[in-house]
């Protein structure tokens, strides 16, 4: 059968609307060029960065160069002075040495250009030459002109001067280079923008055709399928909604109704034909019930009216061991026309067991005194042992006060008819967590594996229950009755040695859990 949730399927919400896709079109503009300018501007930025950081180090080497090849020439002219002069020892500026370190310092860290740490390293080794002529010239005793170190002190100054001038010289090469580079990345920036404005608006040109086709397509495919419907013809159109807007929602509002009229042929067969099915499984299950209930109705009734007729024909003519012989079998029938009547009284129990019921809060020991009190007695008359066991403390449980005890009752009573004379009959009662435990366990005659799975459906029907003449809805009624109360059960059982119903509810009404769970 088609279900009415197909239908649902057709509902498309409107997500993207005409006017939000025209707004955003119209936005496209102002984005791009904002984008754009935000881009140039940072690349410019860059560019002014980079190009500040190189021209800040190149500036700082020629600076500390120059500085450097002042003091060499001003410490020459001075020692060439005291030479003129015939002076000696040979005075030399005490902070001179310092001083031309220090710009020598700042060069050897600010190496930006290749060749340049050639220069300073030449230059560093002739500081050191450089400064031990200084020393000696300042302890000698001789003229500088009968040194033979001043000769070796001019070469390095001449030859650290030179050097000076060549890292000057490579440094103002790069700042050129920089300059030229930087306008050269300026230029391309300007191009990349003008590049990326026309990019844009193509894009924006694109978009906006392809959005009018967009909204006109459709809307004319509607047209089109409309005017092709013939008046009567049962053919309806299928288009296709592309677009989740005005039109895409409008698209499926069509074929949400031209698929209403199209199924509703197809629900009302189907409806039709599940109706019958049903109507014929009724009908078979109520053969079956009635057949059941006739036959298993007749037999304890012909042999009832028999031990009856016999008694009351042949009554004085019977010994005293024929006669009991037969009250026991009239005894026996009237026990199975009272099951037979309690499963008919079952059937309209299992009918109400839909209408919800109020709840109480009872205390679980009181409860169960109360339901099995019955069962105590004809548990002794059986001869089969029915022991009860309740943890103590238990809290007080809320439930059905009509329905649960028959849970406690069916179980109780099931398992005393299928226990034989010298058997026992245990019933436990715990708390574990939030839930209430229910174990009864009994050493009857057991069940068969394969009839577990289908202990708890109704009018289900196996050996041990035909033994006994029911029509099998006591378990049904007590599983439905335990999942009202949120629980679960299960039985295992082994043929011979007999079977075990465990059933859980929770400690607090609400809260139920899941069905697989462990005992």
């Amino acid at each position: 059968m088609v279900e009415k949730k197909d239908l649902k399927k057709e509902k498309r919400p409107v997500r993207y609307p005409i006017w939000l896709k025209i707004f955003v079109v119209s936005l496209l503009p102002t984005f791009a060029l904002l984008i754009a300018a935000l881009l140039n501007h940072q690349y410019l930025i860059s560019l002014g960065e980079s190009a500040e950081q190189i021209l800040s180090k190149n500036y700082k080497s020629i600076q500390a160069a120059q500085q450097a090849r002042k003091m060499l020439e001003g410490t020459r002219n001075q020692l060439l002075e005291q030479m003129s002069l015939k002076q000696s020892p040979a005075l030399v500026p005490d902070q001179l040495l310092k001083n031309l370190s220090d710009p020598l310092m700042i060069c050897r860290d600010n190496v930006t250009e290749s060749g340049e740490q050639e220069v300073i390293d030449h230059l560093i080794r002739g500081y050191i030459g450089y400064e031990e002529v200084i020393h000696v010239l300042s302890k000698a005793d001789v003229s500088l002109w009968e040194n033979a170190r001043f000769a070796e002190f001019l070469a390095l100054t001449a030859d650290m001067v030179s050097r000076f001038e060549d890292l000057v010289n490579i440094n103002e090469e790069a700042m050129e280079r920089a300059e030229q580079q930087t306008r050269l990345l300026a230029s391309r920036a300007q191009r990349d923008a003008v590049i990326l404005f026309t990019i844009v608006i193509g894009v924006i040109l694109i978009l906006s055709s392809f959005l009018s086709y967009r909204i006109a397509k459709p809307m004319m495919t509607l047209a089109r399928s409309l005017s092709n419907t013939g008046e009567g013809s049962g053919v309806y159109p299928k288009i296709n909604p592309r677009s989740k807007d005005e039109i895409g929602f409008l698209i499926s509002s069509f074929n949400q109704l031209f698929n209403r009229l199209e199924l509703y042929d197809r629900y009302r067969d189907d409806i039709i034909a599940v109706e019958k099915e049903k109507v014929r499984r009724i009908e078979e299950a109520k053969g079956r019930f009635i057949a059941d209930i006739s036959h298993q109705l007749k037999t304890p009734m012909t042999s009832l009216s028999m031990s009856i007729g016999l008694l009351h024909e042949r009554g004085g003519q019977l010994g005293g061991e024929k006669r009991a012989k037969l009250l026991k079998t009239a005894q026996e029938e009237c026990m199975r026309l009272s099951s037979l009547v309690n499963e008919l009284v079952d059937i309209s129990r299992l009918e109400t067991m839909t209408r919800p019921r109020h709840k109480e809060t009872l205390d679980v020991a009181i409860v169960m005194e109360e339901c099995l009190a019955p069962l105590m007695k004809q548990a002794e008359q059986k001869g089969v042992m029915l022991q009860i066991e309740i943890a103590e403390g238990l809290p007080k449980l809320t439930i059905d006060s009509f329905r649960f005890p028959w849970v406690i009752t069916n179980l109780v009573g099931n398992a005393l008819r299928y226990t034989e004379r010298g058997g026992y009959i245990r019933f436990h009662v715990h708390q574990s967590g939030s839930r209430f435990y229910f174990k009864c366990s009994d050493t009857g005659s057991g069940i068969e594996a394969h009839y577990l799975p289908h202990i708890f459906d109704r009018f289900s029907q196996f050996s041990e229950r035909g033994k006994s003449g029911t029509i099998g809805l006591g378990l049904a009624i007590v599983k439905d009755v335990i999942e009202q109360h949120r629980g679960d059960i299960r039985v295992e059982s082994s043929p011979g040695k007999g079977t075990t119903f465990v059933f859980w509810i929770p400690a607090e009404e609400g809260k139920g859990y899941e069905k697989s769970v462990d005992y």
